[in-house]
């Protein structure tokens, strides 16, 4: 293959027999495989789209076929491999290269695949370093399609919405967070209430209109850390990571305000049921669901239009829509210290700063003010986060790439909030609250005290 002609070397790419082709998202999940590559894995064609390679490879060829996978994401170049198994047609040899692809400003955002079969082991690795270079003359219109491809393997058609598998891939992820850093993680889930009506009085187009703005509706009110799944039919999840129950049922409660005062174009105004549950440790994802489920049950059950929470294992905290009756002063207890000083110290100026943010919201202090005390917290942050993992490498904690990664993401959201509360996007109450609560207090309670142990003999 030439490969000179872009606009025609990935339709003959994707379609041929000659070679096995494929696309994965960075995580591992195929987007597109051709038959080709169907045959390299010996796999229905059908099984391979959205699956991951333990899902229908071999055990023996997982491995080998998993590891080229990440060295092309982090080595940025392509990785070849060897594979000879059996077939149903006798014994098969493999050259398959996984390569990235990259947009026009270079970010990786998937990864191909090559897998060509051929008698010599010298014209399987020509073979495979010819499509290898095509492959990436045509990044640019690759990483376009994959983008197509994705956004369609995990959201909903009708209301862009993510769908039930990407849902569930998330929570998954939420819950393990959850587990590992002691946040809250809460469900709020609700469906228009007597949907059938619609469908039955203006026909299954004004249904599908009144699908699609109901999403675009609740979508207005999320905010950024926050997702919108489509469950079924009109039944749909938003996932609220790092949120409480009582403030999870404060957020519903302004979903169906907002719902019930929207004009619906294609059947007027409409209401809807909600019901809201905060994960507990130990429980299964079948039974968090099934607690949500059962408050929306008991929402329709008890009138329609209104919120329901199941409360079980949750420790209830009252929530406030005003900053007054919501947040608290932060209090320095000696059970917090660690007995590293200057982590210790820097816990403590922590608080400090966290309080003087509140001071100077309570005190209807300007936006600028507030604005530059937030700055100064997030810069100190900078700080405790940099001392501290250089402490924890100097011991060798083991669990330290994770706890970098934790610092890392609460950095990046914490660089977005206050940006937005710069903007005037961004109520300060939801800034205080990250930054006081999931910074300072949950974090530093939570997933900083699983090293305090190993600091006695460090000091």
């Amino acid at each position: 293959m030439s490969g000179n002609d872009i606009q025609t070397l990935w339709p003959h790419l994707l379609n041929t027999d000659d070679a096995g082709v494929a696309i994965k998202t960075l995580d591992g999940r195929y987007l597109f495989a051709n038959l080709g590559y169907a045959r390299f894995a010996c796999a229905e064609l059908d099984r391979i789209t959205g699956c991951t390679d333990a899902e229908f490879l071999e055990p023996e060829r997982v491995g080998a076929v998993a590891a080229a996978h990440e060295q092309a994401k982090i080595r940025l170049d392509g990785v070849n491999i060897e594979c000879a198994f059996q077939t149903d047609r006798g014994p098969a040899c493999y050259v398959v290269t996984h390569f990235p692809v990259l947009d026009d400003g270079r970010k990786l955002v998937a990864v191909g695949v090559v897998a060509v079969e051929a008698e010599g082991a010298l014209r399987d690795h020509l073979e495979a370093e010819l499509e290898l270079k095509s492959a990436n003359q045509a990044n640019a219109q690759l990483a376009s399609e994959v983008r197509d491809l994705e956004e369609l393997a995990s959201t909903d058609r009708l209301t862009g919405a993510w769908n039930r598998r990407h849902f569930e891939t998330a929570l998954e992820g939420e819950i393990h967070r959850a587990l590992r850093f002691g946040h809250p993680l809460s469900l709020v889930m609700f469906d228009i209430d007597h949907f059938k009506r619609v469908n039955d009085s203006f026909g299954h187009q004004a249904g599908d209109r009144v699908l699609t703005e109901f999403a675009a509706c609740i979508r207005s009110g999320l905010r950024k850390s926050d997702s919108l799944t489509r469950w079924g039919g009109e039944e749909f999840i938003v996932l609220m990571p790092n949120t409480p129950l009582a403030a999870a049922r404060i957020a519903a409660e302004r979903f169906r305000e907002m719902v019930a005062a929207h004009d619906f174009n294609a059947a007027g105004s409409l209401t809807a049921s909600f019901g809201v549950a905060q994960f507990i440790a130990d429980e299964t994802v079948e039974d968090l669901l099934g607690r949500v489920d059962g408050a929306v049950y008991r929402a329709k059950n008890e009138g329609r239009n209104r919120v329901e929470s199941d409360s079980t294992g949750v420790v209830e905290t009252t929530v406030g829509e005003h900053v007054e009756s919501h947040f608290v002063k932060l209090s320095w207890k000696e059970s917090f210290a660690s007995g590293h000083a200057l982590i210790d110290a820097q816990h403590q100026g922590l608080f400090d700063v966290a309080n003087e943010v509140l001071a100077a919201v309570l005190s209807s202090r300007p936006r600028d003010e507030i604005a530059e005390i937030v700055e100064r917290l997030i810069a100190d942050v900078v700080q405790h986060f940099k001392d501290e993992e250089e402490f924890l490498a100097s011991i060798g904690w083991v669990d330290l790439e994770e706890h970098a990664e934790e610092h890392a993401r609460l950095l990046e959201k914490a660089a977005q909030l206050s940006t937005a509360f710069q903007q005037d996007a961004l109520a300060v109450g939801e800034l205080f609250e990250f930054l006081a609560y999931d910074v300072v207090t949950r974090h530093m309670l939570g997933a900083d005290r699983q090293y305090f142990p190993y600091v006695a003999g460090h000091v």
